[in-house]
């Protein structure tokens, strides 16, 4: 048996061998024949990767392979086939096709150069760190968290002492912390900011990108204290949040779950938010919360109470249940349950029957729910988290009217923005491979 074992090992490491002798090997590309490896960065319009050879008279094929570095369920990097032009190679990744990633976000690239008989050589990794470079910048840190801004002496301390508190209160009231480093980028006005992201809608104040763990925000130094606090805190939650349970099987989550969450983490319900419990309580005129799964209003006042609305529903949930089944019913979703199947294995409920709790403790009527009710799908929930402007907008738009980016003014009702911003594409008619 011994031996019948050592005759199977060997023949095995044979047949190994055998078909590995059909492979092109893949070694480093000596550093002596490479005159240039660069990346000509003009962001956010456009990366040149530039190669130059000393003796390119074996070369065959030049194959450029880039990423950048995200959260990902799939590790792939692109491949491009570039023309070899006498001793040199150039490439130019056109953002303005695809979308730019955020400024903080890491570039990472390598070439691999086919010689004639078939041998694959490799160069070193490269890397170059996105920069907004119209800015002279300064940063603060915190454990996890940096953060960058170029406007107002206190920007950076007040809205970093903003975010800390925001972590905290996630940790104190639903036991959820931060995995890995955020990055925020604190701009003087949302069009500094929006002149960074390619494709941004003209009102949004604010993006988060959750796949980079980075968040850019437009804040006016006069008003660093009364928007910029519980905004930093509110997209700060939804990245903490988002990265809580991530998951690759496609979950989602309603949106007036990721708002009442992010509500709460901005810390005390503010006077808006306490006007509109009561105007609504008063009149019975609360949303269905089946309603509130989807995309909220893009109109101001119709917005500001379904924030309002979702905070009190979860705040409800917290009080009355505690945080382990909150981190029960977010993981349950993540991992793909629908909204009434998550509730009702977490909660014994599902979305009607957590309305008609939810409106017993407001002491509100029961509300007549049709007996088979349609439920939202999760491929018609927007993937990305709504953002902006939390819980005020610095001017009260007028009636009918959208709601403004806080860039000119001061206070007033308000409205979450949603940035859709579209997905990255990190080339056209590329081939994606993993990562070597």
């Amino acid at each position: 048996m011994e031996q019948s074992l050592r005759i199977y090992i060997a023949l095995s490491v044979l047949f190994v061998g055998w078909l590995l002798s059909f492979a092109a090997p893949l070694r480093a590309q000596s550093s002596s024949n490479i005159t240039r490896n660069e990346a000509q960065v003009d962001f956010p319009q456009a990366v040149t990767f530039q190669l130059e050879l000393a003796d390119a008279s074996d070369v065959a094929e030049v194959n450029l392979v880039y990423a950048v570095d995200r959260l990902s369920c799939l590790e792939a990097d692109t491949a491009v086939p570039v023309e070899l032009n006498g001793n040199q190679a150039e490439w130019t990744w056109q953002m303005v096709r695809s979308g730019n990633p955020p400024p903080g976000a890491t570039l990472r690239w390598q070439w691999q150069i086919t010689d004639r008989s078939g041998n694959i050589t490799t160069t070193d990794e490269q890397n170059h760190t996105f920069v907004d470079d119209r800015f002279d910048w300064q940063t603060v840190t915190a454990p996890n968290i940096r953060l960058h801004w170029y406007e107002g002496d206190e920007v950076g301390p007040i809205l970093l002492d903003a975010a800390v508190a925001g972590l905290d209160q996630l940790q104190n009231e639903m036991g959820i912390t931060l995995d890995s480093e955020v990055q925020i980028f604190i701009y003087e006005d949302s069009g500094d900011m929006r002149d960074a992201v390619l494709y941004i809608q003209e009102w949004a104040g604010g993006v988060a990108f959750s796949d980079y763990n980075i968040i850019l925000i437009g804040v006016p130094p006069r008003i660093v204290d009364s928007w910029g606090r519980p905004t930093v805190r509110h997209e700060l939650a939804h990245l903490v949040i988002g990265q809580f349970g991530r998951s690759c099987v496609g979950g989602s989550r309603p949106t007036w779950l990721n708002e009442g969450l992010a509500v709460i983490a901005e810390g005390e319900p503010s006077e808006t938010i306490q006007e509109d419990l009561t105007n609504a309580s008063a009149t019975n005129s609360f949303e269905p919360v089946r309603s509130l799964n989807g995309a909220f209003s893009s109109h101001g006042p119709e917005a500001g109470i379904a924030y309002s609305q979702s905070y009190s529903v979860v705040n409800f949930l917290l009080d009355s249940y505690g945080q382990e089944p909150m981190q029960e019913l977010l993981l349950t979703l993540a991992q793909g349950s629908g909204y009434d199947e998550a509730l009702e294995a977490v909660y014994g409920f599902n979305v009607d029957g957590l309305e008609q709790a939810w409106r017993q403790s407001m002491n509100l009527p029961s509300r007549d729910i049709p007996p088979t009710p349609t439920a939202v799908s999760a491929n018609a929930i927007p993937t990305i988290e709504p953002f902006g402007l939390p819980e005020s907008v610095p001017t009260e738009p007028a009636a009918g009217a959208t709601a403004v980016p806080p860039s000119t003014t001061d206070s007033g009702s308000g409205i979450c923005n949603l940035t859709a911003f579209p997905l990255l594409l990190v080339g056209f008619g590329l081939v994606l491979r993993r990562r070597q």
